[in-house]
């Protein structure tokens, strides 16, 4: 996990994840052989829990930011209507 924070450009807006991504452009990370999602791990890292059966939208609609503040816990219902 120390080398996270590395990965991420911090802008006056978005946190941009500089490491590696998946097709759709969301960052993702390898601790101990499993794979995250990059932007879950700052959300968890900094807010908190992210609810059981949510998932988070990207406000900014930025996919590779990973700034927590850009981020919702919303319903696949919710998000996928505002994609």
């Amino acid at each position: 996990m120390s080398n996270f924070w590395g990965k991420v450009h911090k802008t006056h807006g978005c946190w941009l994840w500089l490491g590696a991504k998946d097709n759709h452009g969301y960052g993702n990370l390898r601790i101990k052989g499993k794979c995250y999602k990059a932007h879950r791990i700052t959300y968890e890292l900094i807010i908190g829990k992210i609810p059981d059966g949510l998932q988070i939208d990207h406000l900014c609609r930025v996919r590779s930011c990973v700034n927590p503040f850009h981020m919702e816990p919303v319903t696949s219902a919710i998000n996928t209507l505002r994609g």
